[in-house]
């Protein structure tokens, strides 16, 4: 004979609002996720190259640096940081280290090697203003929600079980032969 009791309503109860806790505290870890990348790499003098960065928060915008071009702001654009510099004429020929100065924490950097002749690499395409129509494209340019997914699953799985102890409770315990 099982019959639900107060007691274990109570000890279940307890045992889910732990586990929720455990993974809502644990949260999602994203790596990578602060990074410079140069497009060239290879360039040279009067020559345009584009920026594309991430930071933790891609919301603001964040300063790269280099002695190959100076002091240059990428710009919120498309979830990630972006902007375009072009070397000066009187860039020398070499190898330069470019960093990412975030305004909230971890820097990045990368190289960018400046040639005598130009780079002869093809020059950065334009972003496109819009993604392909593949559906979802309506929340693209939203706030990342990804981070509610889980609690908010977690919250209305809770709700659910306890309205079902509430209803259990109505109909009093129930025993099985």
């Amino acid at each position: 004979m099982v019959s639900v009791t107060r007691r274990g309503a109570v000890v279940l109860m307890g045992l889910l609002l732990a586990a929720v806790a455990v993974l809502v505290a644990a949260g999602p870890v994203r790596a990578a996720d602060v990074y410079v990348q140069l497009t060239p790499s290879r360039v040279g003098p009067g020559e345009p190259v584009g920026i594309r960065a991430s930071c933790r928060s891609n919301r603001d915008p964040a300063s790269v640096e280099s002695d190959a071009f100076g002091i240059v702001t990428v710009h919120p654009q498309h979830g990630y940081l972006a902007g375009t510099v072009t070397l000066p004429e009187h860039a020398r020929p070499g190898t330069y280290r470019v960093k990412l100065l975030c305004a909230e924490g971890p820097n990045a950097s990368t190289m960018v090697t400046v040639t005598a002749g130009g780079g002869h690499q093809p020059k950065p395409q334009p972003h496109p203003s819009r993604g392909p129509a593949t559906g979802f494209g309506g929340t693209a340019g939203g706030p990342d929600l990804g981070g509610l997914l889980l609690p908010g699953g977690l919250g209305i799985t809770v709700a659910g079980l306890v309205l079902a102890m509430l209803a259990a409770r109505r109909r009093g315990p129930r025993t099985l032969r």
